[in-house]
């Protein structure tokens, strides 16, 4: 297994999920036992070898997606993380519809200028919880999808009957609410 100064792929994207999810970067740098000038270079070269990796199999990417939610791998397994298990994430996000509602407000709102981490903080949701619900919620939407379900059909007009209304909910939200931010601005 290749390592880059003591550390796996797997711990790398452990390491990179606990850090969005809040671990500080000093309780990382003790699990891994690198010092923080190795731990720097650590990082640097795991991120460009990422994406060598990605460009000889994308499984790496879907990998290292599944480590970066679930960042329990390596030597992080037993390590106390703030990241959420399913459970509590989908406390937040407890179905498909609820997801694509956020989904779509955060898409519609920086349409908009509005910074989609704050609409996700409206939600009681940050960043490394929303990739771990991405990851839950994209393998449904991959199952819901299968175009070789014999009910493909049904499925795939609920999908876009769900996607359009929630994108045309929060245009019609944000069009009504609309600022025009340099209406008093003379060039």
């Amino acid at each position: 297994m290749e390592t880059i100064n003591g550390v796996t792929f797997e711990e790398y994207a452990a390491a990179c999920g606990n850090l969005s999810q809040g671990m500080p970067e000093s309780t990382v740098i003790e699990i891994l036992q690198l010092e923080k000038p190795v731990w720097d270079e650590t990082i640097d070269k795991w991120n460009s070898r990422l994406g060598e990796l990605m460009t000889e199999d994308m499984a790496y990417a879907t990998k290292y997606g599944e480590l970066f939610a679930n960042p329990k791998a390596g030597r992080f397994s037993l390590a106390e993380s703030p990241a959420a298990d399913t459970a509590q994430l989908l406390q937040l996000v407890p179905d498909y519809e609820t997801y694509q509602k956020i989904f779509w407000h955060q898409s519609v709102a920086a349409q908009y200028g509005v910074d989609p981490v704050t609409v996700l903080e409206g939600y009681g949701i940050d960043l490394g919880k929303w990739g771990a619900l991405n990851m839950h919620y994209m393998n449904y939407q991959n199952n819901l999808l299968d175009y070789t379900a014999p009910d493909y059909a049904k499925k795939l007009a609920y999908f876009q009957q769900l996607q359009d209304g929630w994108r045309r909910h929060f245009e019609d939200e944000y069009k009504n609410n609309q600022s025009n931010l340099s209406a008093d601005i003379d060039f």
